[in-house]
């Protein structure tokens, strides 16, 4: 006979009975929200209730008004130019041997005190013999080997160790698991100028100088750049790419890479049915050579795009509810690259990482104010689509007013928890999404010094 308490017709009132019981003791003490929505499903308040569409964000911060004048936008472009082709003006590495191994000394260090041995993609502790194993084909000995100028070929990651493997800290701790690989740095896009330092010592590694990061990137994802091939790279006249997952093809039809948002190539010739470009391949010795790429009007454009809320609102719909990826890990972006991408193809130069973002421009300290304090100002100085707002560990972009208060985009993992016995948690968002200042504040374990108002210090405008 079947035991009573499993019978069909009583398993959904017992199941309601026991998801009840479980999320009691996660809502006590706090009178709203309603229990039911401490079951959270897959989303929060904001994912249903804010636009997911910067569209109409644009058309109330005047679509069409440029967010800088021609001739600061032209500086800024010219800047940025410099700037991107920096690694083949120099000579030699600037990246001495203790910073280029600073990563891993630190984390060496850390094993060898056993605070703290690192996890690898099976969620196991490193063994000793894979990390000398690593370690020993990080060439320390005799860094820096190489000064070579190159480029990516294609969208590569750069990392701060020679492997392909991770390190997660605490694999069950928010924060310290996936995604969060410490030793993932950036993704590069196709056509990066680098400059070769190094080279590991089964050569399947290279460690690299960019204008905003170095690390090891393999080294099939690159080619060296001779004089003749330099000077044709640098047309003066340069190609943003559009959208994300652009099919790179040459005359004949021959795959060579994909592009995206944020990378830039240069202009072989434009006409009226599009761009062409030119795109690095590596031939079998390792040399660059270059071929030319034909690009629609949808697929490219010559840079700078004039900065305007629906210009930057047509891109950030592009990258809208993609996967986030810490340090550009599996070529997805985090908050800082998606920002970077997003602003590239208007000549606009940002570092690579939210600190460095949260004083690109002209900063205003929002530190020491209440939270309705800080969205008055935000709503009052700041500027849609031209102004970041920065926390510790995470930016964000203002997009405008919703139910009157600020609306941000940004690239977001997921909002801080805390249940009971205050184990700290994650609610996951992990994606690139528009959401009110204080997303999961109706969360039953999210406390007010987890809500990014609360958190929120400073705001930078673009001038």
């Amino acid at each position: 006979m079947q035991h009573p308490t499993t019978m069909p017709h009583l398993r959904p009132a017992l199941l309601v009975l026991a998801l009840c019981l479980a999320l009691l003791p996660a809502c006590a003490g706090k009178k709203h929200p309603p229990v039911e929505e401490c079951s959270r499903l897959d989303h929060t308040q904001d994912s249903r209730t804010v636009p997911q569409n910067l569209t109409g964000f644009a058309k109330k911060a005047r679509p069409n008004t440029p967010l800088l004048s021609p001739g600061s936008q032209a500086e800024r472009d010219a800047r940025y130019n410099k700037l991107f082709f920096s690694p083949w003006n120099q000579s030699r590495g600037s990246v001495s041997t203790k910073d280029a191994y600073e990563e891993i000394d630190r984390l060496s260090s850390l094993r060898r005190r056993g605070a703290n041995t690192g996890y690898a993609e099976n969620l196991r502790p490193w063994t000793d013999e894979r990390w000398n194993a690593m370690l020993f084909n990080a060439a320390r000995g005799s860094y820096p080997s190489r000064a070579e100028k190159a480029l990516t070929v294609r969208p590569t990651p750069m990392r701060s160790a020679p492997t392909h493997s991770p390190w997660f800290n605490h694999p069950t701790k928010p924060g310290q698991g996936f995604p969060f690989d410490i030793f993932q740095l950036t993704t590069l896009p196709a056509g990066t100028p680098i400059l070769i330092l190094h080279t590991s010592a089964d050569g399947a590694w290279v460690y690299a100088e960019t204008s905003l990061v170095c690390g090891w990137v393999p080294t099939q994802d690159t080619a060296i750049a001779g004089p003749d091939i330099r000077t044709r790279y640098q047309t003066g006249r340069y190609a943003a790419i559009l959208r994300d997952n652009v099919t790179l093809r040459d005359a004949s039809g021959h795959f060579l890479t994909l592009a995206g948002i944020g990378t830039i190539l240069p202009v072989a010739r434009s006409g009226a049915g599009g761009l062409s470009v030119l795109v690095p391949v590596r031939d079998t010795t390792g040399q660059a050579v270059l071929r030319e790429v034909s690009l629609s009007p949808s697929e490219a454009a010559v840079k700078p795009l004039k900065l305007t809320p629906e210009r930057v609102a047509q891109l950030g719909n592009v990258i809208m509810g993609q996967p986030y990826g810490w340090g550009g890990y599996l070529e997805n972006r985090d908050c800082s690259l998606m920002l970077r991408d997003m602003f590239a193809p208007f000549g606009v130069w940002l570092a690579r990482n939210s600190s460095q973002q949260g004083r690109a421009w002209s900063t205003t300290s929002l530190k020491g104010l209440s939270a309705p304090a800080k969205m008055s100002r935000i709503l009052s100085d700041g500027r849609p689509f031209a102004t970041l707002l920065w926390l510790p560990g995470h930016i964000t972009l203002y997009v405008g007013e919703h139910n009157g208060e600020p609306a941000i985009f940004h690239d977001f993992w997921g909002v801080r928890t805390k249940g009971t016995g205050g184990v700290s948690g994650r609610f996951i968002i992990g994606c690139a999404t528009v959401t009110s200042t204080q997303p999961g504040k109706e969360l039953c374990d999210v406390t007010p010094d987890a809500l990014l108002i609360n958190r929120i210090s400073r705001m930078t405008t673009i001038n």
